[in-house]
């Protein structure tokens, strides 16, 4: 591997170009070889072929979706896919696997959880392939919130739209350019890009659901954000933003009640 090549997906690409190129030099070098012979083993690999067929269908069906994904363009080296239950980034595009790095299971929000899969590439020719990536870097989130009944509704619907405002600025004219050219490329409607504030009751409750487009990969950083500056917006109110009452009382670490004995009067 040549040293100059400092960043990783050039070392990435130039080692996987390398690999394939040694392959396709030493079935080469074989042919050459070997072509008095191979006439006479193709007579034999016919009689014995519709056994190999059927012996190596997931391998022919493995190869066949790596052309798909590459041919379609279906995800590629870096993007974050979810396949079937599997979610995570992938790491790495081989003739048979896709290898992705996990995330998710037992790790709560888009964090790794340290195992790495290896998917078999058949499966895209089967299912569903979800890329949050290609295309359209940006995804929708939604966030909830809660308040009691004598709360200032306009307030806090004015406070929440400032605080999404505040924390989506900075990328929100890339996703509208970005849109753009989803729209371009397919037949697609509309949509609404600015962040928005929903208001329901729920349970005697106001029930607030801001709605805004996100990178993908920010997801849990920008909602920390966001959730940070309403909470303080809601301690700065003084008194006018109340989070609701709780009607649930858990008792923790309470020994139930003896039962008293009971005295048998018929005796």
């Amino acid at each position: 591997m040549p040293r100059h090549f400092q960043r990783g997906d050039t070392r990435y690409h130039v080692r996987k170009f390398l690999i394939f190129s040694g392959y396709i030099t030493v079935i080469f070098l074989l042919i050459l070889i070997f072509e008095d012979r191979l006439w006479k083993a193709s007579i034999a690999f016919g009689f014995a072929g519709a056994g190999v067929v059927v012996a190596l269908q997931d391998v022919i069906a493995s190869i066949a979706g790596w052309f798909a994904i590459g041919l379609s363009r279906l995800f590629s080296v870096g993007d974050r896919i979810q396949i079937a239950d599997i979610k995570g980034d992938v790491i790495d595009i081989s003739i048979l696997r896709t290898t992705l790095m996990e995330m998710g299971n037992w790790v709560n929000r888009d964090l790794y959880n340290g195992r790495i899969v290896r998917i078999p590439n058949s499966v895209v020719l089967k299912g569903q392939v979800f890329n949050y990536s290609q295309g359209f870097p940006f995804v929708w989130d939604e966030i909830r919130i809660q308040l009691s009944s004598s709360s200032d509704h306009d307030l806090a619907r004015d406070l929440l739209l400032r605080a999404v405002r505040e924390a989506v600025q900075d990328y929100l004219p890339e996703a509208q350019k970005s849109w753009q050219r989803v729209t371009d490329n397919y037949r697609i409607k509309n949509s609404q890009l600015e962040p928005t504030v929903m208001l329901s009751v729920t349970g005697g409750n106001l029930d607030f659901s801001l709605s805004y487009v996100v990178d993908y990969a920010k997801r849990d950083v920008m909602k920390d954000k966001i959730f940070a500056d309403i909470v303080g917006n809601i301690i700065r109110s003084e008194g006018k933003l109340k989070w609701p009452a709780s009607s649930t009382i858990v008792n923790v670490n309470k020994s139930p009640e003896p039962t008293p004995p009971q005295t048998n009067f018929l005796a």
